[in-house]
């Protein structure tokens, strides 16, 4: 039997994953959230970002290459990127794809790899982040 407070939380969820944009492919970086280069994006640099994530993973060949460069905000120094797949898989019936991102900002480097899956609404979910 369902409480009223199972079903809030559950309309709670589902109102969430409703207002996420079309374009929020880039869910579940965990990790590439924290103490990085990524971490310290601005929300509109966030956005940029994983739309161009998104373009990777949806029409992209593999190895290659897309530049991705933030704009410059609050005087520091600009972030720039590649991204990039290089291969494919199946997982639970799911098409998934292995990105990589390489990010810069002044002399600071990050290289990430990670596996995406693409749920069945079209988005695609990181299910596995490795920092290099």
């Amino acid at each position: 039997m369902q409480t009223a407070t199972g079903r809030l939380v559950r309309q709670g969820v589902l109102l969430t994953l409703l207002c996420l944009p079309a374009w929020g492919y880039a869910q579940g970086y965990g990790a590439f959230n924290n103490d990085t280069i990524y971490g310290t994006l601005k929300k509109d640099q966030r956005d940029s970002f994983d739309k161009a994530v998104a373009q990777v993973l949806n029409d992209a060949r593999n190895d290659q290459v897309l530049d991705w460069n933030s704009a410059t905000a609050g005087g520091k120094n600009p972030v720039s990127g590649k991204i990039s797949t290089n291969g494919s898989r199946q997982q639970n019936g799911m098409p998934c794809r292995n990105l990589h991102a390489g990010l810069s900002r002044g002399s600071a480097h990050e290289n990430w790899s990670f596996w995406f899956c693409q749920r069945s609404d079209g988005q695609w979910k990181a299910i596995s982040q490795t920092r290099q």
